[in-house]
């Protein structure tokens, strides 16, 4: 894109998101989602925010299949560019969203409160604190023409929430360096993906159809690696022998389900063909199922912290832990002093090794509870770290915050 081009756009966004600052915004909430899904922090609060009506929420998706979907289930939701979706974005009180303005819409947010529920824990380096990568001139632009490629190109990602949830001190910290934030923009409490199945029922786990005698269910699910942005390469069947670990999967009666990052979703197409393995990449998320499966076998991922709150082992596979930390976003350095929430994995035969173990424990209660007590200390030490607030219920906090804005809006003079 030239010069001439990226500036006359640059012009355009610029004024059609100072404008929609004058618009007059209502007492309700416009809702979205990363790679348009309906999924995450955002889709639990809508939920619960159409079950209790604490105020009108609407979700904004550009994909017709979820708008649909969620229309025919009662719940109100629009097209992001209809008619309807210009209007409720233009003139909702509340934005609401898993990662950057774009989720609802990004031109039309100037004037509303927005409020980012992030969609993980800070592991990897967020935002501005990202010092490597491909991610870094996103935010640390610095010749001329890099900055305005970055005012056009990456607009949301410099518009600052006025509004986020930190569950622990630590996550308050990093939240409010990586996206320059105050430490009173903060509510501090659990999340909705979390706290969400401790106050409604999940019915996630019957979509499931597992393999008869199934003894274990395994969730493998990988981090994001944004070193190949740009290669079709399927670096999962590079390290895994699918078809051996699908042969193993069934003589140990064990299930895993896959679950790859939105952003590489497109590589479990292929991978779907195999007994015992089950694709679960293509579900709105998996935080219904986290309670009800034996192990996580994660990465460099931040799912496991959600998966503290459980009682599933966990374990990483780091196949490719050179190249990661060569190539990829840098962890925060205090990543490093973490006690271990589970063994690290690097080769398919360790992978291979650690499941046939698995698969020989007891899953009676008395040794599954004699596992928990004595990786408890770990676990608490983990809790603390990153589970502070987690006695504090997301919905309670936010259903305060809505409120409390409604109130001041009513006492300002017409």
């Amino acid at each position: 894109m030239n010069a001439i081009l990226l500036f006359i756009r640059f012009a355009i966004t610029q004024l059609i998101y100072t404008l929609s600052g004058f618009t007059p915004r209502s007492h309700k909430a416009v809702m979205g989602c990363y790679k348009d899904k309906f999924a995450d922090n955002s889709k639990y609060l809508f939920l619960h925010w159409q079950q209790q009506q604490t105020l009108r929420a609407i979700w904004i998706s550009a994909d017709k299949q979820v708008v649909k979907r969620l229309q025919t289930q009662g719940l109100e939701a629009y097209l992001r560019w209809s008619l309807l979706g210009v209007w409720h974005a233009a003139t909702a009180k509340f934005y609401v969203y898993n990662s950057y303005i774009g989720d609802v819409n990004q031109y039309l947010a100037k004037g509303a409160v927005k409020i980012n529920l992030w969609h993980g824990s800070p592991l990897k380096q967020i935002e501005f604190d990202i010092s490597n990568g491909p991610l870094f001139q996103v935010y640390h632009p610095e010749s001329l023409s890099q900055k305005l490629m970055a005012k056009v190109l990456y607009h949301q990602q410099h518009v600052r929430p006025n509004l986020m949830l930190a569950p622990s001190d630590k996550v308050k910290k990093l939240f409010s360096s990586g996206f320059r934030i105050s430490d009173e923009q903060f509510l501090t409490c659990g999340n909705p993906r979390t706290d969400y199945y401790q106050r409604y029922k999940s019915k996630d786990w019957l979509q499931l159809k597992l393999p008869p005698n199934t003894r274990q269910v395994i969730l493998y699910a990988p981090s994001w690696r944004d070193s190949h942005l740009n290669t079709a390469t399927n670096i999962y069947t590079q390290a895994i022998d699918f078809e051996r670990l699908s042969v193993q999967l069934q003589k140990s009666n064990q299930c895993l389900l896959l679950r790859l990052h939105p952003n590489e979703a497109h590589l479990a197409t292929e991978l779907s063909q195999y007994p015992n393995i089950i694709n679960v990449t293509f579900w709105d998320d998996i935080y219904g199922i986290l309670e009800k499966i034996d192990l996580l076998i994660t990465d460099y991922s931040s799912l496991y912290i959600d998966a503290l709150q459980y009682s599933c082992e966990i374990a990483f596979f780091l196949f490719d832990k050179a190249h990661y930390q060569a190539e990829c976003r840098s962890e925060y350095p205090y990543v490093a002093k973490l006690p271990k929430a589970g063994i690290d994995l690097i080769t398919f035969k360790d992978l291979q090794d650690y499941l046939n173990e698995f698969a020989d424990k007891q899953e009676d209660l008395t040794q599954r509870e004699a596992i928990n007590w004595l990786r408890g200390s770990t676990r608490n030490r983990l809790m603390n770290t990153f589970w502070q607030y987690k006695s504090r219920c997301a919905f309670d906090c936010l259903d305060a915050f809505v409120q409390d804005k409604q109130i001041e809006a009513t006492k300002k003079p017409a």
